[in-house]
């Protein structure tokens, strides 16, 4: 009964059930399959200065979506990523976060079992220039993968104008369901810089070396989150793989207009996409919508894939809308 008094708490997630329809290959695949995410957290101000906050993110993608993952025409997904996987995109991991973050301003403190260290954009699913994409990115391989580690442990100095970032963890990955953690001594590490974090136009840049073997990792983007525009420009080299993505998110009244390009492996890959929300508070969303995939470079590929491979998803999709969530600790 003391907790609500106590603490403020927060919730955000989302919830997207799709259809997806391929065309192109000999075996096209047809599914039905779920993504979804949700975080819950509460934070206590004891000062104007200090305050705590505690925070856990999860899915249930390992039960909504099958073992070889939900099919995505011309995404790959290697082993350092939670593959191998081709045409399929894998589910997240069960539990992504479970985290207390403290803050003496200037000085935030992170701590993490289960977390995210502080290197390259927000996770895709986050992102308010993509969140109400159905699917992922096909840079999910050199732009996503390492956002989940354990063993986190981060400080960050704060301002106005930047926020400066250094972390070390242990570069988790999981495989098979992605229920599993997998966990083990703290192998890595990553910086990143802020510029302009309280604004709605910031940029950054990090920089990482993960697992043992000391793979480099390094990112850039700049990102717009207005109300009713958000947009976002990343680039990232993941080791020897290099991505440039660059997406956005119109939002007119109850229709919402999606449309993300991608390059990587030397191929081009676009998602264009409409969502018509059927029911809008200002707290949430619901409605139906349709994202199709656009690929270029693929002439080589003409005997797997056919002429212009292309996937639709349709998809109904219900999310929280305006709820103020602390997304640092």
């Amino acid at each position: 009964m003391l907790l609500p008094l106590l603490f403020a708490t927060f919730f955000d997630g989302a919830v997207f059930g799709t259809y997806v329809t391929e065309t192109g290959p000999q075996r096209p695949e047809h599914r039905a399959f779920s993504t979804n995410w949700f975080i819950v957290g509460a934070e206590h101000d004891f000062t104007r200065r200090a305050s705590i906050l505690g925070r856990a993110r999860f899915t249930f993608e390992p039960f909504t979506i099958p073992l070889e993952g939900y099919p995505q025409l011309l995404q790959s997904i290697s082993p350092r990523s939670g593959g191998p996987l081709t045409d399929h995109m894998r589910a997240h991991d069960l539990i992504e976060e479970v985290a207390v973050g403290l803050e003496w301003r200037p000085i935030q403190l992170y701590l993490a079992p289960i977390g995210e260290p502080p290197l390259g954009a927000e996770p895709f699913a986050q992102r308010p220039s993509s969140i109400d994409f159905a699917e992922a990115p096909f840079a999910y391989d050199a732009q996503e993968s390492f956002h989940l580690a354990t063993r986190v442990a981060s400080v960050v100095l704060t301002s106005k104008i930047a926020d400066i970032e250094y972390g070390v963890f242990h570069a988790s990955q999981s495989t098979g369901r992605h229920t599993n953690i997998d966990d083990g001594d703290i192998d890595s590490w990553s910086a990143r810089l802020t510029i302009a974090p309280q604004s709605k136009l910031s940029a950054q840049v990090s920089s990482g070396r993960l697992t043992e073997a000391k793979r480099k990792i390094s990112s850039a983007s700049a990102s717009y989150n207005g109300i009713f525009f958000a947009a976002s420009a990343i680039w990232t080299k993941n080791d020897d793989l290099t991505a440039y993505g660059l997406e956005m998110t119109i939002r007119l009244g109850a229709g919402t207009i999606v449309g993300r390009a991608e390059n990587i492996r030397q191929r081009t890959h676009t998602t264009v996409g409409y969502i018509f929300d059927i029911v809008r508070t200002h707290t949430q969303r619901a409605g139906v919508g349709i994202n199709i995939d656009y690929h270029g470079n693929t002439r080589a590929l003409e005997p797997v894939y056919g002429h212009k491979p292309q996937s639709v998803y349709t998809f109904v999709r219900w999310r929280t809308e305006g709820i103020t969530r602390r997304a640092s600790p």
